[in-house]
């Protein structure tokens, strides 16, 4: 019987950072993007920074945006998250 090995990384991928990506691709600056988002500028930068986290309707002003489903942002949020969760109790 083949030998099966858990997904489980020791690392998470910050949602800003995929954000980061998505605007450098864009040529979008953070406060273009908050215009386009109809938010601050300083929600942009708590989301960019990972202050601050992505709510669903967040996800859906991105996917507006991004053409990235809404549930793929709320995904990469969790993973984030529950990252981070685990690392405190560690």
């Amino acid at each position: 019987m083949p030998t099966t090995y858990p997904y489980d990384p020791d690392y998470a991928v910050r949602p800003g950072a995929i954000l980061e990506e998505r605007m450098k691709v864009r040529d979008l600056s953070p406060a273009e993007l908050a215009r386009r988002c109809g938010t601050s500028e300083t929600l942009v930068a708590g989301i960019l920074s990972g202050d601050t986290p992505i709510d669903s309707e967040m996800a859906r002003r991105l996917e507006g945006v991004f053409d990235l489903d809404f549930r793929v942002w709320l995904g990469i949020e969790a993973d984030y998250r529950s990252h981070l969760a685990r690392s405190v109790n560690k």
